[in-house]
């Protein structure tokens, strides 16, 4: 495991493009920390809305998009030439989670007024949107069943069609609902409760059909790997990372980060995780 240290303004959301590019969330400056994933050369900044919280590459890695929580916006970055080039307005309130459809034609934004909203990107304001309840914390597409899964934190799931956010399914999941993350084969989702235990749901149907138990852990962020082998797992309240088996559902190894872990991202082969830490550094874990 190692540390990028040269970070500030509380990192928090966090993704890898395909081609290497890391990109933070600096919460209390109002930007996003941009580097190279294997570049020791000092991060750049590149200025956003108030209290960025999440971003999303589109899938060649060429834009990305970052959500500002007090503006209610999300400003889309080209990626080469480290600058915003759009602003999308979504909510009057707040901005919060990110999703990008496969096409990388819509992009999924919750609120945590419980709204969720469908923002064609060619335009500039939501196209659809839908009040579903409560603050919408976890997010997921499953691109093959067309569908896109929400969660709030009073524990509320919901399954919805991905092109007319239509519900398909919902179901009480557990209260303190965190991320939500899609296995590849697009058959489970594990959803992070702050109780302490990972949720593994049918994808269809949202019903429970396992708890794993994290013990020590109060589940936050959450990220299964690209090859659907591996949980990993953040516990903000006690600075630890959790990587668990997804066969066997039991813990492989727990890392004592410190500080306040939050998101996880992992590079295109899923060799290296990536955590962002309000303590303003990222762990690496390869």
């Amino acid at each position: 495991m190692s540390r990028r240290p040269d970070l500030a303004g509380r990192p928090f959301g966090i993704r890898v493009s395909i081609g290497g590019d890391v990109y933070v969330t600096q919460q209390d400056l109002n930007s996003v920390a941009r580097y190279r994933l294997d570049d020791p050369a000092p991060s750049q900044a590149i200025v956003v809305g108030g209290d960025p919280g999440d971003v999303v590459f589109s899938r060649g890695g060429a834009t990305a998009f970052v959500s500002n929580f007090y503006d209610g916006t999300v400003n889309v970055l080209d990626v080469a030439a480290g600058r915003s080039i759009k602003l999308l307005h979504v909510d009057p309130g707040n901005a919060y989670r990110l999703a990008l459809s496969s096409d990388d034609s819509l992009l999924y934004v919750t609120s945590t007024s419980g709204r969720l909203y469908a923002v064609d990107v060619r335009g500039s304001t939501p196209t659809r949107s839908i009040q579903l309840g409560g603050a919408l914390q976890g997010i997921a597409l499953q691109p093959d069943a067309g569908s896109v899964v929400v969660s709030n934190t009073a524990g509320l799931a919901w399954r919805l069609d991905a092109r007319t956010l239509d519900v398909l399914a919902s179901r009480q999941v557990g209260a303190g609902a965190q991320d939500v993350a899609a296995s590849p084969d697009g058959t489970r989702l594990f959803v992070a409760i702050e109780s302490g235990t990972i949720r593994v749901l049918d994808a269809t149907t949202l019903q429970t059909l396992e708890s794993v138990v994290t013990t020590g852990l109060s589940p936050f962020g959450l990220a299964v790997t690209p090859d659907g082998a591996q949980l990993y797992v953040t516990s903000p309240t006690n600075g630890l990372v959790g990587v668990y088996d997804r066969a066997a559902g039991a813990s492989i190894k727990l890392y004592p980060v410190g500080g306040v872990p939050r998101r996880i991202a992992f590079d295109a082969s899923g060799a290296t995780a990536l955590i962002s830490n309000e303590g303003n550094w990222v762990d690496v874990i390869r």
